[in-house]
């Protein structure tokens, strides 16, 4: 028996709104959709849309909190430690922007702002 993802699992706003207007086009003419169960399904596909946008603007305000959290680093020494132990130091001359957030630039180096211990202004 093969495992699904969540992800596969959820219903996208795409998938909903293409099921939702299959539904009302498919609806049997002599008994159709009652009217108050037709509202719940817009009301739904309302609330799923919103929660998405809400989700994006998360998203996008985090990005810029990392942001101004990594510029703080700038031209400062800290101090890090890897998940597996391995330590090192070194200035920060930059900061990147990755898909898993803001890496701070040490050299020839990138550094995760959750591995650093600590920061010193020299």
């Amino acid at each position: 028996m093969s495992e699904v993802s969540s992800a596969s699992q959820m219903m996208g706003k795409d998938q909903f709104l293409r099921l939702f207007t299959t539904q009302a086009r498919m609806q049997n003419p002599m008994n159709p959709i009652e009217t108050s169960d037709f509202l719940a399904q817009l009301a739904q596909f309302s609330s799923v849309e919103q929660m998405t946008n809400l989700n994006t603007n998360f998203e996008k305000m985090l990005s810029v909190q990392q942001t101004q959290q990594a510029s703080q680093f700038l031209g400062k020494l800290v101090f890090y430690e890897d998940p597996s132990g391995a330590s090192g130091e070194g200035y920060v001359s930059g900061v990147r922007l990755t898909s898993e957030g803001p890496v701070l630039l040490l050299g020839n180096s990138q550094v995760p702002i959750e591995w650093v211990t600590s920061m010193y202004q020299i």
